[in-house]
């Protein structure tokens, strides 16, 4: 078992929701657990009622199209009808981000609730300062006191939302790489998880039941939840509107090959020699004479859209989405001032 306590405690290994989880909870006599609809959660949650057999465990269920106002109300009368401080959340963005609200909410009338994440997939360990969900505005958020990463999770998961997911995380690494804050811990982080993924998820997809592939991206992805304490930037500022605005049917993913490639051209002449030096980083590297050809092929190599095109993405409403995108915290993140008009020619380019 590996326990990490950078940002948060974080125990890291397969069986680790067997392992590690019941020694955190430890006495607790009741217990609420909250769980998203994301590939995964279901198993998961299963396995956490199952670990911890002398807990009462309640459950609650939630998904990405739940407003998160009515979420966090929810979750917030279920602790107080079972009378626990305890909140266990299990699976993707949707739980562990309202689950963080939820925490939120409660410290600032002045109780305290312990939260733990049990992260189903890649996509959010609940790592990042801020919480975004649907079309609000980031929240700053406690992180979860506890991750419990298990890397056995990714047994089973569709190929398809795994290549996308892990497309998120690395976009999100090489985003906060990129991002101009001087942070060099982050900057290293970044580059490690860039390695890992680039390396592993090939192998991942190829043979979904490779254990070694598993531990690795999950390791690559909670080293790139760990740079998040950096940035993010003006892809995640795009790929939100565009979400925002075609709901469920997209993966942030699908979406954020293109855009990277597209928004890596723009930043180019203001990132120094950073995109080069992530380039090199990706495994078995072919030389390319940009950076967004170096993401475009490893799209290609893993099965995902590297144009909007190929989403179904209308461009009539690119006016609409780069509105949005400019005035987005993540467009402030960015290494280039972007405008209205610059997320409107990104986003032709990535057409």
């Amino acid at each position: 078992m590996t326990l990490i306590g950078y940002l948060t405690r974080t125990h890291f290994a397969e069986a680790a929701i067997e392992d590690a989880l019941p020694e955190e909870v430890g006495q607790i006599a009741r217990a609420l657990v909250l769980v998203d609809d994301e590939p995964g959660s279901a198993a998961a949650c299963t396995r956490v009622q199952e670990a911890l057999g002398h807990t009462t465990v309640s459950l609650a269920r939630t998904g990405a199209a739940t407003s998160h106002r009515e979420a966090v109300s929810r979750v917030l009368d279920a602790v107080r009808d079972i009378r626990t401080d305890t909140l266990i959340a299990v699976g993707g963005a949707a739980a562990i981000g309202q689950a963080r609200l939820a925490a939120e909410h409660s410290a600032r009338r002045g109780d305290r609730l312990t939260l733990i994440a049990v992260p189903a997939g890649l996509s959010d360990f609940g790592l990042a300062r801020r919480v975004r969900l649907g079309q609000a505005q980031p929240i700053a958020c406690p992180r979860p006191d506890q991750v419990i990463a298990d890397p056995t999770v990714l047994e089973g998961s569709p190929t398809r939302c795994l290549a996308a997911s892990a497309m998120e995380v690395l976009v999100h690494a090489i985003e906060a790489y990129a991002s101009p804050v001087y942070h060099p811990p982050a900057d290293a982080l970044a580059l490690e998880a860039t390695k890992r993924l680039t390396r592993w998820l090939p192998v991942a997809l190829a043979s979904p039941d490779h254990r070694e592939a598993q531990r690795e991206l999950m390791a690559a992805a909670l080293t790139a939840g760990l740079a998040l304490e950096k940035a993010v930037g003006g892809v995640d500022a795009l790929a939100h509107s565009i979400k925002v605005e075609l709901g469920a049917d997209i993966m942030h993913g699908d979406l954020h090959a293109p855009l990277m490639a597209a928004m890596a051209d723009f930043n180019t002449e203001a990132v120094g020699d950073r995109y080069a030096t992530m380039a090199e980083t990706f495994a078995r590297p072919v030389p390319q004479p940009h950076f967004s050809t170096t993401i475009g092929a490893f799209a290609r190599a893993v099965g995902l859209p590297t144009s909007l095109r190929e989403i179904g993405v209308d461009p009539a409403r690119f006016d609409r989405f780069a509105e949005i995108a400019a005035n987005d915290p993540g467009a402030l993140a960015n290494p280039r001032r972007l405008t209205p008009g610059d997320c409107r020619r990104i986003l032709e380019a990535a057409w």
